[in-house]
């Protein structure tokens, strides 16, 4: 089968293209073609869907001669180094910059930013999030998506701008962070065919995932090494939780040196359910990444500490005493697991 035919044969897909979001989709594309000057921003400590995302929508809007920048304020870890380009993420927001339109990508609500972004005629809010609070004028929000940069790919598609390198290699680094190379319960045909499309269009599966995923400092692997050595079991070894303390990360070298993945890791124990990975934060408080499996519901955990996320992946960040935020967290995740019934 020629490309050509493939990707006619892929477009008669109907679970391919989401019918039920073809008027935000065309919103949002009628939006970038009748404007000239955009603002992209991603979540604080940005994964790779985030990235990727941010990186899709930069070479898209080049490729329609649009004025765009990028604002995260990170930080950028190391190993996104790797991701062509990625100078064009500013971490230090410029607030002399006149934008028409403010893009958010892969954020729950508008403080997962850490900037005072500046008020523009049109906000666009486009995530997979179940907890999204739908802040933005024009809201494009699916929690069947595998990644934001899958919804992306139906904008470009919709848009019937071609599929570059660029952003074929974006794309498939969106969805290979949040799928867990494929292996999260969020990966569906939906995402194996978007996957399918950017590897025809240039995208290099291999050098992609061993960019972000062969590329750890010496400090990231012993913080690793330490946290793994030191688990915590709770509900009969269902619940499995660990934690990197600021001075951990001090004799790590910084934050910059976090483990990635480390809490997928911790959820593929025999037995766990749910993993729960806390970090102490440097200005009093913490930050959790969630983890489980099957319809263990992680997100209810997070929620109630004002975070949220998916079932099986939630996050939250918490100002306060670092003690007590723990205790209330672990409390939180013993009672829904007492409750849960496989």
């Amino acid at each position: 089968m020629d490309e050509k035919t493939f990707m006619k044969t892929q477009k008669k897909q109907p679970t391919l293209y989401p019918s039920q979001f073809e008027g935000v989709i065309k919103d949002i594309g009628d939006i970038i073609r009748n404007h000239s000057r955009f603002l992209v921003c991603g979540h604080v400590r940005p994964d790779g869907d985030c990235i990727g995302s941010q990186m899709t929508l930069y070479h898209l809007l080049r490729q329609m001669k649009k004025t765009v920048r990028l604002f995260n304020s990170g930080p950028i870890l190391s190993y996104f180094k790797v991701v062509p380009q990625i100078e064009k993420i500013e971490t230090t927001y410029d607030k002399t910059f006149e934008h028409e339109v403010c893009i958010y990508v892969d954020c729950g609500a508008q403080d997962r930013v850490n900037g005072d972004i500046r008020q523009c005629q049109i906000v666009i809010n486009i995530d997979h999030h179940k907890s999204n609070v739908h802040f933005g004028d024009v809201n494009y929000i699916d929690s069947t998506a595998t990644a934001v940069g899958e919804q992306l790919f139906h904008i470009i598609d919709a848009l019937g701008e071609p599929f570059t390198k660029e952003i074929a290699e974006s794309i498939y680094l969106s969805l290979l962070s949040d799928s867990g190379c494929f292996c999260f319960s969020n990966t569906s045909n939906v995402t194996f065919a978007v996957a399918s499309r950017m590897v025809t269009a240039g995208a290099n599966p291999s050098a992609i995932a061993q960019g972000l995923f062969d590329e750890r400092s010496h400090e990231s692997i012993s913080l690793k090494a330490q946290v793994l050595s030191h688990l915590n079991y709770l509900c009969g070894g269902r619940l499995v939780w660990g934690e990197i303390t600021q001075e951990m990360y001090r004799a790590a070298g910084g934050e910059d040196n976090e483990p990635d993945g480390l809490v997928s890791d911790m959820r593929g124990i025999s037995g766990v359910v749910a993993a729960i990975l806390i970090h102490e934060i440097p200005e009093g408080g913490l930050r959790a990444g969630l983890r489980s499996k099957g319809s263990f519901d992680v997100s209810r955990i997070a929620t109630e500490m004002g975070g949220g996320g998916h079932t099986n992946a939630s996050g939250l960040y918490v100002k306060g005493d670092y003690g007590s935020l723990k205790e209330q967290l672990l409390n939180s995740a013993v009672r829904h697991m007492d409750k849960f019934r496989d």
